[in-house]
C-alpha cells in the first residue's frame, strides 16, 4: 500500500466523498428546512439518485469490462460532476433553486456515478499487485468512511453559516482535484487483463446475458434476494432519515450532519474488521451475521425517541450500528463475488448487482416516502427495518443446500481481487 499511485487513487477518492457528504447533507437540508419538501418529494429526491444505476448498471459494467482508457473516463466524469455542481451552487446563491433542480441535479450526478463506480474499482487493480488487493479495497474504504466522518462534522456547519451554494461550492473544488490526482498517476493508463496486471492489448468480449452471471448452486444466488431487500430497506431509511431527525426528533439543522459522525468511524473500524474476519474464514457466515446486525441496526433507528439527547444518541447508534455492519458485510461480499463471478465478467456481475439493486432502492426510497405520508415516518422506518426478514425462508434454503445438491456448475475458484 505504499504506492504513489495507490496513495493519489487514494486522495482522490477521499476528496471526492468529502464533496458527496456536503452536497448530501446541502440538499437534504435545504428541501426540507428551505423549500418544505414532503416526505414523497424527499422520497423522490433519493429515488433519484438510485435510478440511474438501476437503467445504466449492466451497460456500465459492459462498458467497464472493455474500456481502454479508464483513467481517462474517470477524469471526464469527475469533470462532468464538478461542472454541474458549480452551477448548482450559482443557483444556490441567487436564490434559484427547487425541489426540481435538486432532483435533476440528484439524478444526473447518479447517472455519473453509475459510469463510474464499477470503473473506478476495476482500475484499482493496475495499480497494486494482485496479493494486495483485498487491502487496497479495505483501504481504499476505510478512507471513504474517514471523509464522510470529517464531511458529516463540517457539512451541517457548513450550511448553516455559509448555505448551500458554499457546500456546493466545495463539493465542486472536490471533483477538480479528484481529476488533477487522476491525472498526475503515472502508471499507463491502460485495461485490466483477467489476472490483474494492466494490459495495452485486450481484445474486446463480447456480450454477457444477466441471467448467466448468477450462476445456480452459488452462495451469491442464495443471497441475491436478501441484497435486493437490504437495499429496498436502507434506500426506505435514507428517504426519511432527513424528515425524521429534523421533524421527528426536532434535531437543529447546524447539528444535522453529527448524527452522521459516528457512522464514519463504525465505517472505518468495519473496515479494519472485515478483512481480518474474512481471513479467519466462514465468510459467508460472517456476511449473514452482518446482515443481521443492519436489520438490528435500522430497528434501533426506527425506536430513537424521548428527550433530544438520548433521541440523537440512539439515532447515531443505530446509523452507527448499520455502518460498522454494512461495512464488514461489504468486504465479506466482494470475496463471495470474486469467488462467483465467470472469468471476464467481474464487471458485469458487479453491475447487475447494483444494477437490481440501485432498482429496490428507487423503490424502497419512492414506496417509503409515499406510506410515510399515511402511516407516519417512524412506522415507515419499523417496515423498512423488518423488509429483508422477509426472505429467510429462501435463504434458510438455500445455504442449508450443500453444493453438490445444488443444480449447476460449482463456483469457479478465481485469483482475488477487489471489488466494491
Amino acid at each position: 500500500m505504499s504506492s504513489t499511485d495507490f496513495r493519489r487513487y487514494w486522495w482522490a477518492e477521499v476528496a471526492s466523498q468529502f464533496g458527496t457528504v456536503l452536497t448530501f447533507v446541502a440538499t437534504t437540508t435545504i428541501a426540507v428546512e428551505s423549500l418544505d419538501a414532503s416526505t414523497t418529494q424527499t422520497g423522490l429526491l433519493t429515488a433519484a439518485g438510485y435510478l440511474p444505476a438501476a437503467l445504466l448498471g449492466p451497460w456500465a459494467g459492459a462498458a467497464a469490462d472493455r474500456a481502454r482508457r479508464p483513467r481517462r473516463q474517470l477524469v471526464r466524469c469527475d469533470l462532468a460532476a464538478g461542472s454541474l455542481l458549480a452551477l448548482t451552487a450559482l443557483a444556490a446563491a441567487t436564490d434559484h433553486l427547487s425541489v426540481l433542480w435538486l432532483a435533476a441535479l440528484t439524478l444526473l450526478l447518479g447517472g455519473i456515478a453509475a459510469a463510474s463506480e464499477t470503473l473506478y474499482f476495476l482500475h484499482l487493480q493496475s495499480l497494486v499487485p494482485a496479493g494486495e488487493l483485498p487491502e487496497a479495497r479495505a483501504t481504499l474504504q476505510s478512507g471513504e468512511y474517514g471523509a464522510r466522518l470529517a464531511g458529516n462534522a463540517l457539512a451541517g456547519l457548513t450550511v448553516a453559516a455559509l448555505g448551500g451554494a458554499a457546500a456546493y461550492g466545495i463539493d465542486t473544488l472536490t471533483y477538480v482535484l479528484s481529476a488533477v490526482l487522476l491525472l498526475s498517476l503515472r502508471r499507463p493508463d491502460a485495461p485490466v487483463s483477467d489476472d490483474g496486471a494492466a494490459a495495452e492489448d485486450r481484445p474486446a468480449r463480447g456480450g454477457v446475458r444477466l441471467h448467466g452471471l448468477l450462476r445456480r448452486g452459488s452462495f451469491l444466488r442464495s443471497v441475491f434476494g436478501l441484497l435486493l431487500l437490504q437495499s429496498a430497506a436502507t434506500a426506505a431509511g435514507a428517504a426519511l432519515l432527513g424528515p425524521f431527525l429534523l421533524r421527528e426528533l426536532h434535531e437543529p439543522a447546524a447539528l444535522f450532519g453529527f448524527a452522521f459522525v459516528a457512522t464514519g468511524l463504525a465505517g472505518m473500524l468495519g473496515s479494519w474488521a472485515g478483512p481480518r474476519l474474512a481471513r479467519r474464514g466462514g465468510t459467508q457466515r460472517w456476511f449473514l451475521a452482518a446482515s443481521a446486525a443492519q436489520i438490528l441496526a435500522s430497528a434501533a433507528l426506527a425506536a430513537a425517541g424521548g428527550p433530544l439527547p438520548l433521541a440523537a444518541a440512539t439515532a447515531a447508534a443505530g446509523l452507527a450500528a448499520a455502518k460498522f455492519s454494512g461495512a464488514v458485510s461489504n468486504v465479506c461480499l466482494s470475496t463471495v463475488v470474486l469467488a462467483d463471478s465467470a472469468p471476464g465478467t467481474l464487471g458485469r456481475t458487479v453491475a447487475l448487482l447494483r444494477s437490481a439493486s440501485t432498482a429496490c432502492q428507487v423503490a424502497g426510497a419512492l414506496g417509503a416516502g409515499l406510506l410515510a405520508t399515511v402511516a407516519g415516518t417512524r412506522t415507515t422506518l419499523w417496515c423498512a427495518a423488518a423488509l429483508p426478514l422477509l426472505t429467510l425462508p429462501w435463504l434458510v434454503r438455500g445455504v442449508r443446500t450443500p453444493p453438490g445438491r445444488r443444480p449447476g456448475p460449482a463456483p469457479t475458484t478465481r485469483t482475488e481481487k477487489a471489488v466494491p
